[in-house]
């Protein structure tokens, strides 16, 4: 090899660990970002659209209020444009929901290994091959192992954050022994308030299987709303 290979490989690989030491700069400081934030800093509202093959599409809509005792935070605001029923404001206080809809959530993977790209200007995507156990649960599966994941990060502001978010899984599984799920593709997107605070801005999500051999999915999409600082 030639002295001028020797010194042009040498410049590639000072490029590549440059990249590398930057991606884990912006990845650390994003975690960071992330669990600074606080679930309950906000209200706000949840809309959300539910489609079923075979059955005709449902619209939730309900409020988070953190101010509200802890088993009262949610209430439902209307199904299907109109006011809840005693039994669906009871059904709807009995839905276990999980953890509150925020930016500090992503702090559970983001900081997993993953490979980055700065493919348009502004903005840095990093794409995980598999994300940590416990991150995405379907039911009493867990299909973390089996999930990829890409991130977009928006850097075109004086601070980046992650604007949005795919999950994706092709590994099939069974539920409740009637259930087959064989795919799983969840969009979410993320935004900033005029204070700087990120907030989740909606989601998507497609599941595609079967129910008692017959196949067919469910989509659903969110959208969040009328947030209000309650701090």
């Amino acid at each position: 090899m030639s002295p001028c290979q020797l010194r042009r490989l040498a410049a590639i690989s000072c490029l590549l660990l440059s990249v590398e030491a930057r991606a884990d700069e912006l990845q650390n400081s994003l975690v960071q970002a992330m669990r600074a934030t606080q679930p309950d800093a906000y209200a706000f509202q949840r809309t959300m659209a539910f489609e079923r093959t075979g059955a005709s599409r449902k619209v939730f809509v309900e409020r988070f209020d953190p101010r509200r005792p802890a088993d009262q935070r949610w209430s439902l605001v209307s199904v299907d444009g109109h006011a809840p029923s005693d039994k669906e404001i009871d059904q709807s206080r009995k839905t276990k929901r999980g953890p509150t809809p925020s930016y500090h959530e992503l702090a559970e993977w983001f900081g997993a290994p993953a490979t980055r790209s700065d493919s348009a200007p502004g903005y840095a995507t990093y794409r995980f091959s598999r994300l940590p156990a416990g991150v995405v649960k379907i039911g009493s599966h867990d299909a973390s192992a089996d999930t990829q994941a890409e991130a977009v990060v928006n850097m075109k502001g004086k601070t980046p954050f992650v604007e949005r978010v795919r999950f994706l899984s092709n590994k099939s599984f069974r539920m409740m022994l009637v259930a087959s799920v064989q795919s799983m593709d969840v969009s979410a997107r993320y935004a900033p308030l005029p204070n700087g605070a990120i907030i989740p801005a909606g989601s998507s999500s497609v599941m595609k299987g079967s129910m008692l051999g017959k196949s067919g999915q469910i989509t659903t999409l969110v959208t969040f709303s009328g947030f209000e600082s309650v701090r």
